[in-house]
């Protein structure tokens, strides 16, 4: 009998550990898959600089140079402060406050606390009260799961140089999907050079839906608050 149960318990006890293995082995499989496809995006981009001998593309290489410097100006930002991240937040957050009065903002906060979304803030200012709902925004779960993974593998030291320059045409095509459903947001975090790091914020904002219609009311702002933090 006891022989049985021992059998049993180290059956058990090694489908455990071949379920974790496998998990484990999934997840460096995927990284390194997209370890792969960021050197070849990366390599990629590299061959585009061939057309620079060729005086047909000279606009193609001046373009080329133009989003890498605005990349690694962005970069630079990130890797010398991690709250840029908050700040991509805080930015649109601003935008949604703008122009907004004091009471307005206590009706909005008075509908957030409705729909069990509550802002920290010491006071009803816009200033006080946007940084108040970019804490909210990021400490939720909408934010909090992805961009603190993505974010790590950006700006970590084990990325290859050409595999972080495969993150460029990523982060490009993010901006410019910006630049067209929200002009005002991509021009606030072009003022700032900021844009190219959109593209680790931009899954929050598609998920909550934040561009399909431009929030003109205190209740449209309201949706929008609770949909990022959620």
């Amino acid at each position: 009998m006891y022989y049985s149960e021992a059998i049993i318990s180290k059956m058990a006890s090694d489908k455990i550990l071949a379920g974790k293995l496998a998990d484990a082995l999934s997840g460096v499989k995927e990284q390194v898959i997209e370890q792969a496809s960021r050197i070849q995006d990366g390599a990629t981009r590299m061959l585009y600089y061939m057309s620079c001998f060729t005086d047909n593309y000279q606009d193609v290489c001046s373009r080329l140079k133009s989003e890498d410097t605005r990349f690694f100006e962005a970069f630079y930002q990130l890797v010398k402060d991690r709250r840029v991240i908050s700040e991509l937040i805080h930015i649109y957050v601003e935008l949604l406050l703008k122009n907004r009065t004091q009471q307005q903002l206590e009706y909005i906060n008075r509908l957030l606390m409705k729909m069990s979304v509550n802002i920290s803030t010491s006071s009803l200012t816009t200033q006080s009260f946007s940084l108040g709902v970019t804490m909210a925004i990021c400490l939720g779960s909408n934010v909090s799961t992805g961009i603190v993974r993505k974010v790590g593998k950006v700006s970590g030291l084990s990325v290859a140089a050409i595999a972080l320059y495969g993150y460029i045409p990523e982060a490009v095509e993010s901006a410019e999907r910006l630049r067209l459903m929200c002009p005002a947001y991509y021009q606030a975090l072009y003022m700032r050079k900021l844009e190219m790091m959109y593209f680790l914020v931009e899954p929050t904002f598609m998920k909550a839906r934040s561009f399909k219609v431009t929030p003109s009311s205190d209740e449209d702002i309201v949706n929008a608050i609770a949909r990022m933090v959620r």
